[in-house]
């Protein structure tokens, strides 16, 4: 009985174990002729991200309301977007805007640019055309950053020019115990007080005044008792306006 040697030293056993070895060889060296070098690769473990579930709507949870016709457009009104740097031209964008769109654009570009009282009252008021201190909100606003401008000025400002649109030609005002007194050229404001002399009789004299500069030579006159031809002596205390009932200030 042969042993497992002597069937391997067999001529054609070695034979085919040659045969074998020269096919591996030849094989290896052939895909690495044909292929090159290859190196692995390492594939990165990609997830997909899982979208969280939807929560689903019953129809009296969804408002249609806002719905109309076919149309799922929200119709909003808005100011148009002016060009952008890069954009398309000043011109070709106004040349676009319908009439309406203009006028808003205008609307909020004036707004946008007008002077705002510091005391809480809002824009200024338009000035008439025939005012004679077309420059009076702007000589305002320069006294408030100078230290030189306080609320009085500017509640007597207002109240002038509201009385002017109204048909009252009056540009000059005083503030007097939270009062506007207009200056017209033909009335004197008057202020008595009582006093008693050394026997103690009672007298009144002429405590305060508030008119025009050039009025105020007629003083004597009226604490005598003159009252100036073309003149009203009109009191204090039954005159002058509350500026805020007046011009509906809070």
């Amino acid at each position: 009985m042969k042993t497992v040697f002597d069937v391997i030293r067999q001529p054609l056993v070695i034979g085919a174990l040659v045969l074998s070895i020269f096919i591996v060889v030849g094989v290896y060296f052939g895909s690495h002729w044909y292929y090159g070098d290859v190196e692995p690769v390492e594939i990165p473990d990609v997830s997909v991200p899982t979208s969280p579930p939807r929560k689903q709507l019953s129809s009296s949870e969804i408002d249609l309301s806002g719905l109309q016709g076919e149309s799922l457009t929200p119709q909003t009104e808005s100011t148009p977007t002016p060009p952008s740097a890069e954009g398309e031209s000043v011109d070709d964008f106004l040349a676009e805007l319908s009439d309406e769109e203009k006028a808003l654009l205008t609307a909020e570009v004036v707004e946008d640019s007008q002077p705002v009282s510091p005391f809480g009252f809002g824009p200024y008021p338009e000035l008439p055309p025939d005012w004679p201190m077309q420059n009076i909100w702007e000589e305002l606003e320069t006294a408030y950053h100078n230290g030189g401008g306080n609320i009085e000025h500017e509640l007597i400002n207002r109240v002038l020019v509201k009385l002017w649109k109204r048909g009252e030609k009056v540009d000059s005002g005083v503030m007097e115990d939270k009062k506007v007194f207009p200056l017209y050229n033909d009335i004197i404001y008057v202020r008595w007080e009582e006093d008693e002399d050394e026997d103690g009789t009672s007298f009144r004299y002429l405590g305060e005044i508030l008119c025009l500069p050039e009025l105020g030579h007629y003083e004597e006159d009226i604490e005598n008792g003159i009252v100036p031809s073309g003149i009203r002596v009109v009191e204090q205390d039954n005159a002058g306006l509350d500026p805020y009932s007046f011009l509906d200030l809070p």
